[in-house]
C-alpha cells in the first residue's frame, strides 16, 4: 500500500479500509503524510523589540533542553537568527541586532520535531510571518495591495502575536510624554487589526526585564501594567469583546533577562557590560499557539459534537495504531468530526484533513498507556512507527499545554479573557 492512510481521510470507503486492514501483513504501509501547517501572524512597531524576541525565542527552542521538541529552519534563517542572538548577547559590544524597516515583512517556517524511538520526526509546521505595525496606521502608496495582503494574512491566521515595548511603558508608568505618546501609537496600529480577528491573541510585552523595580511580586507587576493597558478604551474594548469565546494573553517577556540592559541618561537602552543574558518567557509565544486554537476549536462545539469527541478520545485510547487510523477515518466523516473540522475555520491547517483531527484528538487524550512487550513486538514496522509517532506527537502537545498551565499558575494576570 503505497498511499498513506492519514491523507485518505473520508474519502477512503469504510469496507476498503477494511479490506486493507485484513491485508495489513501482507503490504507495507507508507505513514507519510504532511504535517499541519500553522499560520502566526506577529505585528509591532518599530523598535519594540520584535527582531530581538524572535532570536531568543527561537535560540529557547532550538534543542530540546527543558521539552521534548525542537525547532528547526532553513539554514540560511538559522544563520540569520544565530547572528542576531550572538549580536544581542555581546555585553561587550554596544550593539544591537537592526530590527525591521518600515513596511518591512519577514518569513520564518519553522518545524517543531521530537525524537521517537527510532528517528527525528516533524510533528508540525509554525510559519511565523512579523509585519512592522506601521503598515497599519500609514497611508499607502497608489495601487499598493500591502495593506489588503496583511489584512487577509490576519484574517486567516492561527495565532497572532502584538508586540507592545516594555520600553514605552516604563516611559508612560514614569509619567514621561514620550511614553503616553508611544503607546497610544502601538496601541491604535494593534487594536483595529486584532479586534476583528477569531484566532487566539497574544499580546507580549518585550523588555520586561526594564519593568522589574515596580514591583518585586512578578504578577502584582504584571497587574499593574495590565490596568493601564485596560485603562486605554480601545484595549479596554477589545477584552470586553472577547471576555469569552477567544483566547486573550498577556505574555511578559524579556529577550535579555534581568540585569543585563538599563535605560542610559541619553533614554537609550544600553547593555550592562560582563553580564550574562538569561532571557525569560520567550519559549511560550509559540509554544501557546497550539493549546490556545484547540482550547477555542473546542469552545466552539456544541454538547452533542463534545460528547462524541470526548467518546472518540475514550475509544483511541486503548487501540492498535491500526485500529486507531481506522478510527480516525469514520470519525472524520461523522457528522461530530465534521463539525471539529469547521471549526477550525479558514484555518490553512484545516486542509490537512484528518491529520489535523488526529492531533487535535490527542492533544485531548491522556498519555496512552506503555504497550506490552508482547504486543509491541507483534506490530509490523510501519504500525510501530505509527504508534511511535502518535505517542510522541501527544508528549509534545502535552508540554506545550504544560507550559501554557504553569504560566496561568505563576502569573494569574496574564490571562485576559476569562476562559473559554
Amino acid at each position: 500500500m503505497t498511499v498513506s492512510l492519514l491523507a485518505l481521510g473520508v474519502a477512503v470507503p469504510l469496507v476498503v479500509l477494511g479490506r486493507w486492514l485484513h491485508r495489513r501483513r501482507r503490504r507495507p504501509l507508507d505513514v507519510s503524510t504532511p504535517a499541519p501547517a500553522f499560520q502566526v501572524v506577529a505585528l509591532g512597531q518599530q523598535g519594540s523589540g520584535k527582531t530581538l524576541l524572535l532570536a531568543s525565542m527561537y535560540h529557547a527552542l532550538r534543542v530540546p533542553s527543558g521539552q521534548c521538541y525542537f525547532l528547526t529552519a532553513a539554514h540560511d534563517d538559522v544563520a540569520r537568527l544565530n547572528r542576531w542572538f550572538t549580536q544581542m548577547a555581546d555585553a561587550a559590544s554596544p550593539d544591537w541586532p537592526h530590527g525591521t524597516a518600515k513596511g518591512e515583512t519577514r518569513l520564518f517556517s519553522f518545524d517543531v520535531k521530537t525524537r521517537t524511538a527510532g528517528s527525528i520526526a516533524t510533528v508540525l509546521r509554525l510559519n511565523y510571518l512579523e509585519y512592522a505595525g506601521e503598515l497599519l496606521t500609514e497611508l499607502q502608496e497608489p495601487g499598493s495591495t500591502a495593506k489588503d495582503e496583511l489584512y487577509a494574512r490576519i484574517e486567516s491566521a492561527d495565532a497572532l502575536i502584538g508586540v507592545i515595548d516594555g520600553y514605552s511603558i516604563r516611559l508612560y508608568v514614569d509619567g514621561h510624554p514620550d511614553g503616553i505618546v508611544r503607546l497610544q501609537e502601538t496601541l491604535s496600529a494593534l487594536i483595529p487589526a486584532v479586534i476583528e480577528a477569531s484566532c487566539p491573541v497574544n499580546f507580549v510585552i518585550t523588555k520586561w526585564d526594564l519593568l522589574t523595580d515596580l514591583h518585586p511580586d512578578e504578577n502584582v507587576r504584571l497587574d499593574m501594567v495590565r490596568n493601564h493597558l485596560i485603562s486605554n478604551p480601545q484595549f479596554q474594548a477589545l477584552v470586553n469583546l472577547h471576555s469569552t469565546g477567544r483566547v486573550v494573553r498577556l505574555i511578559p517577556v524579556s529577550a535579555v533577562g534581568p540585569g543585563f540592559a538599563r535605560i542610559g541618561p541619553d533614554g537609550e537602552v544600553v547593555k550592562i557590560p560582563q553580564r550574562e543574558i538569561r532571557p525569560a518567557n520567550v519559549d511560550i509565544p509559540l509554544s501557546a499557539v497550539l493549546p490556545d486554537l484547540f482550547e477555542q476549536v473546542e469552545a466552539r462545539l456544541n454538547q452533542e459534537t463534545l460528547t462524541a469527541l470526548r467518546a472518540e478520545v475514550r475509544r483511541r485510547t486503548f487501540m492498535d495504531p491500526l485500529q486507531a487510523l481506522a478510527s480516525l477515518a469514520a470519525f472524520a466523516g461523522q457528522t461530530a468530526g465534521r463539525a471539529v473540522l469547521a471549526s477550525f475555520g479558514g484555518s490553512a491547517a484545516a486542509l490537512v484533513g484528518d491529520s489535523l483531527l488526529g492531533m487535535f484528538l490527542d492533544a485531548r487524550a491522556e498519555p496512552a498507556p506503555d504497550r506490552p512487550t508482547g504486543l509491541a513486538h507483534e506490530f509490523g514496522d510501519a504500525e510501530r512507527r505509527i504508534d511511535q509517532f502518535r505517542r510522541a506527537r501527544q508528549r509534545v502537545l502535552q508540554e506545550m499545554q504544560g507550559k501554557v498551565l504553569a504560566l496561568e499558575s505563576r502569573l494569574p494576570a496574564s490571562r485576559l479573557s476569562g476562559g473559554v
